[in-house]
């Protein structure tokens, strides 16, 4: 009974059919494989697979086979009363990944809708999905999908640093990223469960304030992103220092605007004294205006 695979520099563009093998295999590892272009023939051939590495895959270009994961309980045939969150409900997933692992591919040309359900796929793993890493795949940004991964604990996001095999800035995916660099999303302070993140080397300007969400336990990783100025450096050692920032931030600005609120309040009385006063604008008309009423409701 194997429940555990390794291909390591074997050169094959589908996975091999071993359909006696594949009932109770698990863990399936390919590593240095140019010859590989789609992940489809793993993810529907092997009904059981709870953890995959794929390492130095450069010719894999898209997840989206993990999407197709998800199969529909409605049929085509099916009355048109049936609503999409019906729809929605009745909606399985064959995968039960606990671990995955895709490092040294290209994904930069994925669509936002791509990820968008690749995601998608993944929140809905029976596992659950648990460890997750993307690194070195020439990524310029991070879907806001991200944060249904809810059960996740281990994350690392590395070495996307933004840069396609030319030397070249990858920012198609994304519209933010050719000014911000490396984008993480809103969503992540989502992720509640997590233990662990690395978002080491992957060109990173600025953090969302809702990484401050995260659980305070969380240990953060932001080496070799020499960009990010905010959270500025002496705060970007915890998510405890982070709070502590942003807090601080958002307590600034609340002073600033009751200090401001007296001055806005003065200033507004002084334009109305100096435009009622006698001269002002608003007394030639407000007394042109009595004056024109005077005349007309008066009785001769």
């Amino acid at each position: 009974r194997i429940t555990r695979i390794q291909f390591c520099w074997y050169q094959f563009p589908q996975f091999p059919r071993l359909m006696d093998v594949y009932a109770n295999l698990q863990h399936v590892d390919i590593r240095q494989n140019a010859s590989l272009s789609s992940i489809d023939s793993i993810i529907n051939h092997v009904p059981n697979l709870a953890s995959f590495n794929l390492s130095d895959c450069p010719n894999v270009r898209t997840l989206s086979p993990l999407a197709s994961a998800v199969i529909s309980l409605v049929n085509d045939d099916d009355d048109d009363d049936t609503t999409n969150n019906d729809r929605d409900n009745r909606r399985r997933s064959r995968l039960a990944l606990k671990h995955l692992w895709i490092r040294g591919c290209n994904l930069g040309n994925m669509t936002n809708e791509e990820w968008a359900n690749v995601f998608d796929a993944l929140a809905e793993s029976t596992g659950p999905l648990e460890r997750l890493t993307l690194s070195r795949n020439n990524m310029s940004y991070l879907h806001g999908n991200i944060g249904k991964l809810t059960s996740l604990t281990y994350f690392f996001l590395e070495d996307n640093n933004n840069f396609d095999d030319g030397g070249h800035c990858s920012t198609h995916n994304h519209a933010e990223s050719s000014n911000s660099g490396f984008v993480i999303p809103e969503e992540i302070g989502s992720l509640q469960q997590l233990r662990f993140a690395s978002f080491c080397g992957n060109n990173i300007t600025r953090l969302p304030r809702q990484v401050a969400h995260l659980n305070v336990n969380c240990d953060v990783y932001l080496h070799r992103n020499p960009g990010l100025r905010y959270p500025p450096p002496q705060y970007q050692k915890s998510i405890k220092m982070m709070r502590q920032f942003f807090h601080q931030e958002r307590m600034k600005l609340l002073r600033g605007s009751v200090l401001l609120m007296p001055h806005v309040t003065r200033a507004r009385w002084r334009a109305l004294e100096r435009l009622y006063q006698p001269g002002g604008s608003g007394y030639v008309v407000c007394k042109e205006r009595f004056e024109d009423t005077v005349r007309r409701t008066s009785i001769t």
